[in-house]
């Protein structure tokens, strides 16, 4: 039989304001562990201590949102991407989907420019997806281009921080300027996100290091063990 998950897809995301970040430096950095388990705050690499103020605001909302036991029970990974974007390499992969896919995953995401863009839906009960990272990937693009065409479509505001779980249907911005854009991620999860090519984040020894294969496609994070 196949399984669908709950049909809860298409909400709109929390903004959670302005913040402005020291986007300087080009980087890549990717979901480099800052937090195990058991830990309250959070411990980067020194490269990435400029950000403490975004990782503060991360912080609080998920203790003010979800509770103390969530925040120390999670591992976080810090992204970040500073890199020079044009329309065919837009710095993201494209297409519409959601991040934390079959998970309680939250996700942080900031952007100076080329916004996300968001499909959020008026009846949120028309959308199932079928409980597969590939193929719910086609379901999502085809469902956003036929059946949700009268849909909002927003975009989100630069150097606006958001909070987006599974519910969350997004995609990066078909309208690319080439330039220097930052795009900053915090992952927050009650699993490690172990996968090869991965960054480290060697003042964080406690967290183990990426072991699993990497795959040609999308991939969930937490990968498979």
């Amino acid at each position: 039989m196949t399984e669908f998950t709950p049909a809860i897809y298409g909400a709109a995301p929390k903004d959670l304001g302005l913040i402005e970040l020291d986007t300087s430096e080009m980087m890549f950095w990717l979901y480099a562990p800052i937090k195990v388990p058991g830990m309250w705050m959070e411990t980067p690499p020194k490269q990435l201590e400029k950000y403490d103020r975004l990782l503060d605001e991360v912080r609080f909302d998920v203790i003010d949102t979800y509770g103390e036991k969530r925040w120390t029970d999670s591992y976080v990974y810090l992204s970040v991407k500073i890199l020079h974007v044009t329309p065919d390499a837009p710095g993201n992969r494209p297409g519409w989907h959601s991040d934390g896919f079959l998970t309680d995953d939250l996700n942080y995401i900031w952007a100076d420019r080329n916004p996300t863009e968001f499909l959020v839906t008026k009846d949120r009960e028309l959308l199932s997806f079928v409980a597969d990272h590939t193929a719910s990937i086609a379901q999502m693009n085809w469902v956003s281009a036929v059946q949700l065409a009268g849909e909002r479509r927003e975009h989100a505001k630069v150097n606006h921080l958001y909070r987006l779980d599974q519910t969350v249907i997004h995609r990066v911005s078909l309208n690319v300027e080439s330039g220097k854009r930052a795009f900053i991620k915090v992952s927050v999860s009650d699993k490690p996100y172990v996968q090869l090519g991965n960054s480290i984040n060697h003042d964080l020894p406690e967290h183990e290091r990426p072991s699993v294969e990497r795959q040609a496609e999308r991939n969930c994070p937490q990968g498979n063990k």
